[in-house]
Formats: structure tokens, C-alpha cells, sequence
């Protein structure tokens, strides 16, 4: 089949698909004339009458579901549906329509009342919050995080799959959950790659500082990425590199400008998780890679890993008390534009043995289930607000910190208080269903 036949055969299937979806907004008449034909893999040319020519290259993003058009006007075919928030290029005007960028290559035409202007496309339109769930398989059949994505994705305005790791030599290998993303897609949710440097069950230092030293690697990590989001019809990347060395923060920063640069133009989200901190401590063995304010400008939404405040091998304590958020958040946005700024929510706890200090993780239901098989009682922790309690077990006291919706809802004061971007949850599954009633109450109406 010769390229144009293709491109005419796809934009007629999607058209018709989309019309027996009910995706469609815009009807033609009966009498509408047929459009002249357009090709959607070539932008307008800069020359073309009508064209503003100090559109070209700026960005903005979708108010709401967009129908993307063959042409410009209501007659032209659909060519693809594009999710509210949807950052794009723009490349042309024709009176009221405008030419855009596609995510995953080629141009289309979209109404310009359906535009977001500005000079970086926002996450999300203004007032409305960004709540990106971090999905995971943890073991064979584990359908966790999918079963809260489908009850809950009216809840949410992003996925991001854990799934891609990436070696030295910057290859990128890992898994693509296709119905997690399908379900995603068709509830109008933005739909992340989450790119690590995890190896076994630790972040693997060597390999991410062998990777950020090199130009060659990084070069290759870009344009691997690149290609992943293209051919899984991803909307964006979430980086997330920990165990970074702190003498590595500038090719930290240079490696997020790189694959920005690369990403972008294409219409594609660049977001970063970026472990918690209050001061900027540059030689910080956990940290100190990590420039706030440089990452701040570069990234699309920084996610603050808000939460392991205590872990296991330390004393126990709480996964993140509200007074140790809000210094984290105060930092933050003094560093990054604040609706670039994604609190991070743990939506589990730890059980330690109080005589080595060794801890181990706990959903919400565990954490309760524990407690009633036990006689513990739940408290209430006045100053980090969350809740924890104590008990017996082989001899030996254990004492369990969690995360509840009522911890959830003063972190979500938070996020108001201090207007920034909305939150991220770390991970669909393990919270507390009632959390779900909290996030839309607080951020939602």
C-alpha cells in the first residue's frame, strides 16, 4: 500500500470508530462539501496565507477532550482524540483553528477556543489539580493497582506505570501494561513511562553515574526513550533516578535538558520524582544530585518523594508527619514554579521490630488487619498527624506507622495552602479506599 492510500485508510477507520464511540462533538451537515485533502504527516507550510508567523514553535496545552481534525473546520475528518491537558506545539492558524503537533509524530487541526496559551504548556488547565497514580505489577497476576485505577480513574488525571529501567550504556528495557493504559487512555487520563535506575531491590548507584558521565549513553538514553513513548503511545516520561551521587548533579540536570529537548517538541510531558528535602545540601549522599531549581525550570511537574521521613534501618517514626511536608514544600516552592510542584503521598506504612530497627512495609488494610488481630489500638500521633500503634509479637515489641485518609486530608490542606500542582501516590492499591472521598473533596470541587 503506497503512503497516501495509508494515511487515507486510517484517517477513514478512525473516523468511523470514533463516530461509533461517541467521541465525536463536531457533525457535519448533510450538505457539507468534502474537504480537500491534507497531509496530516507535513506541517503548513510557514508560508501559507493566514498563518500567524510568531505562532510557530509556541507551546499550550488542551482546556478539555479535543477532537484533532484532518483541516481546519468541523467538515474535516477526525484524525485522533486527544485528552484534556495534552501539552502541544503549535505550528499554524487558520482563522480560528490552529495546527498542532501530535504527540506521537504527524499534525492535526484543533479549534483554538479548545487552547491553553502560554509559554509552557500547564500540566493541567488552571484550577484543576494533577492526581498521578503510580502503577505497579508486583508479582504475576497482581491486578492491585488496576483494580483501583478502574474504580477510581473519575479520580484521577495520570498513570504512571513503574515500568522501564535503564543500564549504562543508556538501553532501555522493562514492561508495557497495555490494559492499564488502554483503561487510562479511555477515561481521559495522561498516561507517564516511569523510567528508574532500580536493580534488584535497590537503586543501582554505578550504573545511573556510568550512564550521566557519558554523552554516548545519555544520547542513547534519550532517543530510547523517545522511541518507547512513540511506539507505546505514552503522553509523557517520569524519571526516576535515585541513589544518584551527589558529584553527579550536573549531568543530572544536563541529561533532564537533553531528553526535554527532545521530548518537547513533540508534545510530550517531561516529569521527575525527586527525593524530599528542606535545604539544598549539594554534597548530600541522597539529595545533593538533585538542583531544585534547575530541574524545576526544565521539567513540565516535579513529584516530591514526601515520604520514607522513616524507613526501615531507622528509629520508627512516621512515613511523612505533616510538619516535616510542609518544610519540604516551603523549599520546593521557593525553587520551582508552584504548580510544577506534585506532592508525593505514601499510601502505606511500617511494622518494625523495635529491637534492630528493621522495618517492613504494610498497605493500609495490613496495617488494620494487623492491629485487630492483635488488640492493638490505633492513636492518633497530635504533632506528625498519623496514625500508629504498638504490639507483642514473639517476645518481641513491634510498632507500625501508616498512612490513613485522615492523615491524607491534612497533606491535602497542604496542597491548597500552598497552590501547587496537585499530588502523586505512591502506590495504587495500598491506601485507604476512603482516601479516594478526601482527594475529591479537597482538590476536585
Amino acid at each position: 500500500m503506497q503512503p497516501n492510500t495509508t494515511v487515507t485508510a486510517l484517517v477513514v477507520l478512525l473516523y468511523v470508530a470514533s463516530s461509533l464511540s461517541g467521541t465525536r462533538t463536531g457533525k457535519p451537515g448533510p450538505q457539507a462539501p468534502s474537504p480537500p485533502s491534507i497531509n496530516t504527516t507535513q506541517p503548513t507550510p510557514q508560508t501559507e496565507k493566514n498563518v500567524t508567523a510568531d505562532l510557530a514553535g509556541r507551546s499550550a496545552a488542551l482546556a478539555k477532550n479535543a477532537n484533532v481534525r484532518v483541516g481546519p473546520g468541523e467538515n474535516y475528518p477526525i484524525v485522533r482524540v486527544l485528552a484534556k491537558n495534552t501539552p502541544v506545539k503549535l505550528i499554524a492558524q487558520r482563522g480560528s483553528w490552529f495546527q498542532i503537533t501530535l504527540p506521537n509524530g504527524g499534525y492535526g487541526w484543533v479549534a483554538a477556543s479548545l487552547m491553553n496559551m502560554g509559554e509552557s504548556a500547564p500540566s493541567e488547565p488552571n484550577g484543576t489539580r494533577s492526581v498521578v497514580g503510580y502503577y505497579t505489577v508486583n508479582y504475576s497476576g497482581d491486578r492491585s493497582s488496576y483494580n483501583v485505577l478502574k474504580a477510581e480513574s473519575g479520580s484521577l488525571t495520570a498513570i504512571a506505570p513503574f515500568s522501564y529501567s535503564v543500564n549504562r550504556e543508556g538501553k532501555v528495557t522493562g514492561d508495557h501494561y497495555s490494559d492499564a493504559m488502554k483503561l487510562a487512555r479511555d477515561n481521559g487520563l495522561k498516561n507517564l513511562a516511569l523510567v528508574h535506575n532500580l536493580s534488584g531491590s535497590s537503586f543501582n548507584k554505578s550504573e545511573v553515574s556510568a550512564l550521566l558521565n557519558s554523552p554516548a549513553a545519555r544520547a542513547t538514553a534519550v532517543k530510547n526513550i523517545t522511541k518507547t513513548l512513540a511506539e507505546r503511545g505514552y503522553d509523557g516520561v517520569n524519571v526516576d533516578f535515585e541513589n544518584v551521587p551527589p558529584g553527579d548533579r550536573a549531568v543530572l540536570t544536563k541529561f533532564m535538558k537533553e531528553l526535554a529537548d527532545a521530548l518537547r517538541p513533540k508534545g510530550l510531558l517531561v516529569t521527575m520524582s525527586v527525593p524530599a528535602k528542606y535545604t539544598d545540601s549539594p554534597k548530600s549522599a541522597w539529595v545533593g544530585a538533585f538542583d531544585y531549581a534547575a530541574l524545576g525550570k526544565i521539567c513540565d511537574q516535579v513529584m516530591l518523594m514526601t515520604y520514607d521521613e522513616h524507613t526501615s534501618g531507622t528509629s520508627p517514626g512516621p512515613i511523612a508527619s505533616a510538619p516535616w511536608v510542609e518544610k519540604v514544600i516551603k523549599y520546593a516552592v521557593a525553587q520551582i514554579p508552584r504548580r510544577k510542584v506534585i506532592m508525593g503521598i505514601a499510601a502505606y506504612g511500617y511494622d518494625w521490630n523495635t529491637q534492630t530497627n528493621k522495618a517492613r512495609g504494610v498497605s493500609y488494610s495490613q496495617a488494620m488487619n494487623n492491629a485487630a488481630k492483635y488488640g492493638a489500638k490505633v492513636k492518633w500521633d497530635d504533632q506528625a498527624q498519623v496514625p500508629y500503634y504498638s504490639y507483642k509479637s514473639g517476645g518481641v515489641t513491634r510498632k507500625v506507622y501508616f498512612e490513613s485518609a485522615d492523615s491524607l486530608k491534612v497533606k491535602l490542606g497542604l496542597v491548597n495552602r500552598y497552590d501547587i500542582g496537585g499530588i502523586a501516590i505512591w502506590r495504587l492499591g495500598q491506601e485507604d479506599d476512603a482516601s479516594w472521598r478526601a482527594i475529591r473533596a479537597a482538590l476536585m470541587n
